[in-house]
């Protein structure tokens, strides 16, 4: 059936807005607003739509969500609870539904830990309970979202002064006078001129009335003639009648008799013109009281039988009443038969609305308790989410803290290694220089002993000539020392791609690497130019080079 309306809804849409642009880019931008003003102008995208015809209403709806859709989380939880809003008020069935999905809306604004979004989807929450005739819980959301509103400083606008009058009205009927009186004069106080007059009726009389309850009748008659006043102002007859007559328990309770005889003659008047039974009860019931506080005993008892009498037992609170006063009048007459079954009737009927009351103290306990345990465990899952949330950005940065210190110690140790890399390639290329002035000097010794005649000469250059070789093995170790400081990984990779190369071929890569030529190498190493030549022949036969050019290019990229 929903499925059926929705069809019909939409079959009514594209006929009647055929040509009607809604506004939705402008509905959309004032739902994504999120400055302190945010629930005002919320408020007004929902006030809007309410101005067009119902059709719209249920386009724009659906409108609104798909262009939410693309926004960011907030925004796309507003077109959804937008459009449970509209559709609960404006289709015709599913209004759980709409309710649920309210909800789960609400929900999702306590796990974003958003307060704006909570009060909002909290008053509209507690808006469809009550429509759906769940009053208590509806009381429980309203007063925990009106909190909301007074802590962030939301309050003063029509909305949501009209929800504290609602809240205060339905405490009332709950039989809560005194937590009413104080939401019903919160929701005066923030009133202002959007608020529609029959708000300021109902709230005028309602705050009246609790205080009669609380048998504070000074109280109660200041807002019932100022309920009067109003009504005389904005031209509302039949509401000034009302305040008229309801200040005459208050009247009679105070003992302001004058007064109370004159609204009572009003009253037996307007009885007299009125399709309403209960005028003329309350009229013989007040001329009954006053004739009690007249002490005029006998003439307060016809007037109190004969509102019993047109009562009937239609209204059983003031037949209860009637029955107290004349349980009274018997007792001061002194005839304590004829008073005691009135006041069985007064202790029966207390009995059953006290028992009425505890029934509904403890459902409303029950809900209470049952609203503070859903919020309770949504606040739970929340903190451990939460807490979940903040273990993971801790170990986040736990890790990044950690990546950091490696990061440090790898570039530190990177820089210690290279700068260690560039002393030992400074030695080593001081190394071969050495080498390179030792065969200098080689060449211009062997070059003198050829030259030479004499045979001591001959001998002193002979021996100045063997302290310039390189022969030595320590020789050896401390230029390969240096070498692989300068190239780390050299000879693994030798080893690696010429497994089985011998130790003479090794010294004649390294050689090779640091591009000695030949009558060097053959000179550091105390060798001949064809050991050389066999040496590298032996290299190319390894590598598997043709040349020793391409030999060479071969070990300068190892």
């Amino acid at each position: 059936m929903r499925a059926i309306s929705l069809v019909i809804f939409f079959i009514e849409c594209s006929f009647f807005s055929m040509g009607q642009d809604l506004p939705v880019s402008d509905w959309v931008k004032r739902l994504n607003d999120n400055s302190k003003s945010q629930v005002i102008k919320h408020y007004s995208v929902y006030y809007d739509i309410t101005k067009i015809d119902s059709a719209s209403r249920v386009k724009a709806a659906f409108e609104i969500e798909k262009a939410c859709a693309t926004g960011n989380k907030r925004l796309r939880l507003m077109g959804r609870s937008v459009k449970a809003k509209l559709l609960f008020y404006y289709l015709k069935e599913g209004d759980s539904l709409y309710a649920a999905q309210m909800k789960t809306c609400l929900n999702e604004a306590v796990e974003m830990e958003d307060p704006y979004l909570q009060a909002e989807f909290g008053r509209w929450y507690a808006e469809m309970l009550n429509s759906m005739n769940q009053t208590a819980l509806a009381v429980q959301y309203a007063t925990t979202s009106l909190q909301l509103h007074h802590y962030l400083g939301l309050e003063n606008f029509a909305a949501v002064s009209i929800f504290y009058m609602w809240v205060g009205e339905a405490l009332l009927v709950d039989g809560y006078p005194r937590d009413a009186i104080d939401y019903l004069r919160t929701g005066l106080k923030l009133a202002d001129t959007l608020v529609k007059p029959f708000r300021f009726m109902y709230t005028y009389n309602n705050i009246g009335l609790a205080y009669r309850e609380l048998q504070k009748h000074d109280s109660a008659l200041f807002y019932f003639e100022k309920l009067q006043k109003y009504c005389a102002e904005i031209k509302k007859p039949v509401w000034q009648e009302i305040a008229y007559k309801n200040r005459l328990p208050s009247f009679v309770a105070l003992g302001m008799l004058d007064s109370a005889k004159a609204v009572d003659a009003r009253l037996f008047e307007i009885a007299r013109h009125s399709k309403e039974p209960e005028d003329s009860l309350i009229a013989y019931e007040m001329m009954g009281k006053i004739a009690i506080r007249e002490k005029k005993i006998q003439k307060a008892i016809p007037a109190l039988l004969k509102s019993a009498v047109l009562n009937n037992g239609r209204y059983p609170e003031l037949l209860n009443r009637v029955n107290g006063s004349l349980a009274i009048c018997y007792e001061n007459l002194g005839q304590p038969g004829k008073a005691y079954p009135y006041s069985k009737l007064v202790r029966n009927y207390n009995d059953s609305v006290s028992r009425a009351r505890e029934v509904r103290t403890n459902r409303y306990v029950f809900i209470k308790a049952a609203y503070e345990k859903e919020q309770l465990a949504l606040k739970e899952m929340t903190e451990e989410k939460r807490q979940a949330i903040n273990k993971r950005n801790r170990g986040i940065a736990l890790l990044v803290f950690i990546a950091a210190i490696a990061a440090w110690w790898l570039n530190r140790s990177r820089k210690k290694a290279e700068k260690r890399q560039q002393q030992a390639a400074g030695a080593l290329e001081s190394f071969k220089e050495e080498i390179i002035k030792k065969n200098s000097r080689i060449e211009e010794l062997q070059a003198s002993i050829e030259q030479q005649q004499h045979k001591l000469y001959d001998a002193q250059t002979i021996e100045e000539l063997s302290h310039q070789m390189i022969l030595t093995e320590n020789d050896w170790q401390h230029f390969k020392s240096l070498f692989e400081k300068t190239y780390p990984a050299f000879f693994k990779l030798l080893r690696d791609k010429a497994p089985g190369i011998t130790e003479a071929e090794q010294r004649m890569a390294a050689l090779l690497k640091i591009r000695l030529n030949t009558k060097q190498i053959a000179a550091m190493q105390g060798i001949g130019a064809d050991s050389v030549h066999k040496t590298r022949h032996r290299l190319r036969q390894r590598f598997g080079t043709a040349t020793t050019s391409e030999l060479e290019t071969l070990i300068a990229a190892i």
